[in-house]
């Protein structure tokens, strides 16, 4: 797999990856998304430091991630309901 060296800044720092070739624009676009997270934090709460900054970012992350892994397995469960309800019916007419 191809890599190509990339350069993303977030919250003043730049940082630098190796990241797949077909990746790039996904990571620029994440690291946009955390970027415009911390300045909304640090506008919100200016005293905090840094540290928390980042750790309430990557918390606010993680629960909306959470959430849609949830809401992912309710449609997975839902789907496979669907599926039994349809082999049934045609098991039924056949």
């Amino acid at each position: 797999m191809e890599t190509q060296a990339v350069t993303i800044q977030i919250f003043g720092r730049t940082l630098k990856f190796n990241c797949p070739v077909d990746e790039v624009d996904a990571l620029n676009c994440a690291a946009k998304d955390l970027d415009a997270r911390l300045t909304n934090l640090r506008e919100k709460s200016p005293q905090i430091g840094s540290d928390q900054l980042i750790m309430t970012a990557a918390l606010n992350i993680s629960y909306e991630l959470t959430k849609e892994k949830e809401k992912s397995n309710e449609f997975g469960d839902r789907l496979k309901m669907l599926q039994q309800l349809l082999d049934s019916a045609l098991n039924n007419n056949s």
